[in-house]
């Protein structure tokens, strides 16, 4: 117990210290979901920061959505995972099958994400793919594209976030 809790103060002070949330969306932000998503042939991808007890969205494609409570989020469960988190029929997992977005519209039945780690190990949210039509599971190369594509998002948020404390826009 008390491990988790310093892990989501840890979780908070990243993304805090990130000075991201709330921010208009951004070009190289967008990138990332679109690339996701035609990757994947899906209908949606998001990129998505955890922060107390809201899943909030930095990009995203095929859905307008800008934060989430985060009991709702496929999302929360990919953080602190090793690898990728995926769910190729959320009805039949007891960990999301009661979220909202699985039994009802959009009626979600597959979700891939790879969580975005910064600097000290610490998973500040997940870039991922959900589908409206239940999938196999992701080949080798579509798993490891997506992780390649999480690891440059996590490299662009705390580029932006040093620019900033260097006093330059993002």
């Amino acid at each position: 117990m008390l491990k988790s809790l310093l892990r989501e103060r840890r979780r908070s002070s990243a993304v805090h210290a990130l000075g991201i949330l709330g921010s208009a969306r951004e070009a190289s932000f967008d990138r990332f979901v679109m690339l996701a998503a035609r990757s994947f042939d899906a209908p949606i991808a998001l990129l998505s920061l955890i922060y107390g007890d809201t899943q909030w969205f930095k990009a995203s494609h095929g859905a307008e959505i800008a934060c989430n409570p985060r009991h709702s989020s496929f999302c929360t469960f990919a953080l602190d995972q090793p690898d990728i988190l995926e769910i190729c029929d959320p009805r039949a997992d007891p960990r999301v099958a009661h979220l909202p977005v699985v039994s009802d519209a959009p009626f979600i039945r597959y979700y891939i994400g790879v969580p975005l780690r910064v600097a000290g190990g610490i998973d500040v949210g997940a870039l991922c793919i959900l589908d409206t039509r239940q999938r196999h599971p992701a080949s080798p190369d579509q798993k490891a594209y997506l992780t390649a594509l999480a690891r440059q998002a996590s490299v662009a948020l705390e580029g932006r976030a040093d620019l900033i404390q260097m006093g330059g826009r993002a």
